[in-house]
Order: C-alpha cells, then sequence, then structure tokens
C-alpha cells in the first residue's frame, strides 16, 4: 500500500472520529433530582435541621454543578414552600420525558462511618411480567419500560463507589430493589440515594462525587444512544 493510501485512511479515520465526537457532544441529555421532602413532610431531622433543607441545597448545588460542567438540562422537582401532590413527580419527569431521575435523601448517620444505599424500584418478580415494547404499561408498572437501563446505571454508580478513593468517605451498602414510593409512576431511569450525614453540612462532601457520577452516567448513556 502506498503512501498516498494511508494518507486518505488516515484522513477517513480522522474526519470519523471527529464526527463522532461532535455527535457525542450535541445529543440531548435531560437531567431530573428530587430532593426529598417537601412542605408537608419535613423529613429526619439532621442537628438542627431538617432533610428537607438539606436535600434541597444539595439539589441547587449539584444542578449548578452539573449545567457548568456538561451544559445539559437540569430540573428541580420542587421549590422551597411547596407540597407536592402525589405522583406529581413523575407526571413532571414523564411530561419532560428525561434521560435520568435521582432522588437524593439523606439522614443523621449514627455510625462511625458514613453509610450509602442506592434504590431501584421493584416489585421483585419484574422478570415475570416484563411485556413487549408496545404493552401499555399502567404508572405502578412504568419503571419496567427502561428496566435494563436502570439496572445499568445502577452499575455505574456501584462501580463508582467500590472505587479505593470513595470507600474511604462511604460505606457502599449495596442497590436495594423494593418499591419504593418516591420512584413510583416514572418512565425514565430512576433510583435514589440514600446517604447519611454525621453533620449537617457533611453534604458538601459529596457534592464532587455526585457531579462525577453523573458525568459518567451521561458519558455511558449518549455512548449508547450512538451505538
Amino acid at each position: 500500500m502506498n503512501m498516498c493510501c494511508y494518507s486518505r485512511i488516515r484522513l477517513y479515520l480522522l474526519i470519523s472520529i471527529s464526527l463522532l465526537l461532535v455527535r457525542l457532544s450535541v445529543l440531548p441529555f435531560t437531567l431530573m433530582l428530587d430532593p426529598a421532602g417537601d412542605a408537608q413532610h419535613a423529613g429526619r431531622q439532621i442537628e438542627d435541621c431538617l432533610e428537607r433543607g438539606i436535600t434541597l441545597q444539595f439539589a441547587e448545588k449539584l444542578k449548578e454543578e452539573v449545567e457548568r460542567k456538561h451544559g445539559i438540562n437540569v430540573f428541580i422537582t420542587r421549590v422551597p414552600g411547596e407540597t407536592l401532590e402525589p405522583l406529581q413527580n413523575a407526571n413532571y419527569a414523564n411530561r419532560l420525558d428525561v434521560d435520568f431521575y435521582l432522588s437524593v435523601h439523606f439522614y443523621k448517620e449514627k455510625e462511625v462511618f458514613p453509610r450509602m444505599y442506592l434504590f431501584t424500584f421493584s416489585y421483585r418478580d419484574d422478570f415475570a411480567i416484563k411485556k413487549p415494547d408496545l404493552y401499555f404499561y399502567p404508572y405502578d408498572k412504568a419503571h419496567l419500560i427502561h428496566i435494563n437501563k436502570t439496572q445499568r446505571i445502577a452499575e455505574i454508580i456501584k462501580n463508582l463507589f467500590l472505587e479505593d478513593a470513595y470507600k474511604k468517605k462511604c460505606k457502599f451498602e449495596g442497590i436495594i430493589s423494593l418499591p419504593f414510593r418516591p420512584l413510583v409512576g416514572i418512565k425514565a431511569p430512576a433510583l435514589a440515594i440514600e446517604l447519611g450525614l454525621k453533620q449537617k453540612n457533611d453534604w458538601k462532601n459529596y457534592l464532587d462525587d455526585f457531579t462525577t457520577m453523573i458525568s459518567n452516567v451521561i458519558t455511558q448513556e449518549k455512548n449508547e444512544q450512538i451505538l
């Protein structure tokens, strides 16, 4: 093969890679953050603060970081003083057709080392009731629509927090599948994280970690869209 052919192949490869990178950068991605609690549900007490206030602070800061880093659309399910109606968050997420839904919960950690739990919505019989793609899913089975993608994202998060760098900050207790009410009725891949805080401001220690976690999810999902 002569030098001209090598140059042509190299040019084609560079063009292909460039087009792939451009496509990857413009693929849309929408994230919805659900800070636990509302005006009627204060949540658990952490020192002199309530869970609903801490989760909202965290969600607002996380939204800023993710939007700054990725330029994507990030929505928060509530504002201060708002009372949520049943299935309001699910309707909101489904109407916007979000790509990923993350519900964040904090509690006062009494153990020496903070713990983290990752929840997926499941009746534990999903393998038996999954329907064909064109099947109409009632709201309480909406999680089945993207169940495989949800499980894939859960593995991404698990693998991240099992890395040595993160083991020093919290103990990842695993993926728990149950009918977790904050996730009911959501069509998009939806997960909930419950994290123990020793002190009320400890959420700041996890802001970069959650930003990295979401970055990993975005990268994986955009790659899947391209393929």
